[in-house]
């Protein structure tokens, strides 16, 4: 994936919505013209991977650019606080909006305070005495003398030595410390759990869920007429065997109709969760229920390609149904009454 600094203006835009979240960007979306929201869910549908330093840079610019133009908008920092607080929860927001706030040297190392102390110590053991001295030196006290504690006796011993004898740095050095500390660090976390997934494709369908259903229907539309591909992909992630339970009951009665196989309905539902089963017996007669439930057991081991076969096929007829009106596959943010 390209560089969030590599990218254009539209490609930027797709992913700072995926960072917001599906339920702000679709807000967003909703206040676009047609084209640019065609053009960014595009953009969004390609993103592979996004990484949490991505995300956070992303809205980072995004915050200082709302700064820079809070004359001429409304809310300023209060909205972007809110935007935060939206897609990260009240702790991360805070995190977030510290770090662009601060403006003295401790915020090159504000991203320690989310590190263990056992981490941290693997980060900065082999470092030069006057590099750990500085680093603890912005560290909260009880922080710091957690790391003294697990560093080798006679590297503790030294480093306490130099803290102790501290005079005013640099601020150029006390800097370019933050930013080794900090690129070890990224290393570190990149090893070791690689990248938060952005799910380019999920976002979208994330984000699709929270359209209206007009909005929805012309962006599909549009992938139908001009990238059937992406199209498809859609269509493969909305309609799944679990969609069920989001259908209402006149709508499961008409889809077991349809299946008319209480025998084929039995083997796409060995091994599915209670709350599927119960939204298939719910709607047949007790006795057919009954004959259902025991069918299940009576077939014994059954390969999970052969169910998957049924669930793929009751999929089909969930998809065909829903192209014809008959039923309608309802997004599962959204609830309904009886």
């Amino acid at each position: 994936m390209k560089s969030i600094y590599e990218m254009n203006g539209v490609e930027r835009a797709a992913a700072l919505l995926i960072a917001l979240g599906p339920d702000i960007a679709a807000e967003i979306l909703k206040h676009l013209d047609e084209m640019s929201v065609n053009k960014i869910s595009l953009e969004i549908a390609r993103i592979d991977t996004l990484s949490v330093e991505d995300r956070e840079n992303l809205i980072g610019e995004f915050l200082i650019d709302l700064r820079k133009n809070r004359k001429s908008t409304f809310g300023g920092e209060n909205v972007a606080r809110n935007l935060l607080v939206s897609a990260f929860g009240d702790e991360k927001a805070e995190g977030i909006l510290k770090k662009l706030t601060r403006q003295n040297l401790e915020k090159g190392f504000d991203y320690l305070a989310e590190i263990d102390a056992e981490t941290l110590v693997s980060l900065i053991q082999n470092e030069h005495p006057q590099t750990i001295a500085v680093t603890l030196a912005y560290l909260p006290s009880a922080r710091s003398a957690q790391v003294l504690q697990l560093l080798a006796p006679s590297t503790a011993k030294e480093v306490a030595r130099r803290m102790a004898k501290m005079e005013k740095t640099s601020p150029e050095a006390v800097l370019e410390i933050a930013r080794v500390v900090k690129k070890k660090y990224e290393s570190s976390l990149a090893a070791s759990r690689g990248f938060e997934a952005a799910g380019g494709m999920d976002s979208l369908v994330s984000i699709m869920s929270y359209m209206s259903g007009d909005q929805e229907k012309k962006l599909m539309d549009h992938f139908d007429r001009n990238m059937p591909d992406v199209s498809r992909e859609i269509r493969d992630r909305v309609f799944t065997f679990e969609n069920v339970v989001n259908l209402n009951n006149q709508e499961m009665r008409i889809l077991i109709d349809e299946i008319n196989d209480d025998f084929f309905i039995a083997r796409a539902l060995k091994g599915a969760t209670d709350e599927i089963r119960f939204k298939f017996l719910r709607n047949m007669s007790r006795n057919r229920a009954t004959d259902v439930l025991t069918d299940i057991d009576s077939m014994g081991p059954v390969r999970t390609s052969e169910i998957q076969d049924a669930r793929d096929s009751i999929v089909a007829i969930i998809r065909r149904l829903d192209d014809e009106g008959s039923i309608i596959v309802r997004k599962g943010k959204e609830k309904y009454v009886e």
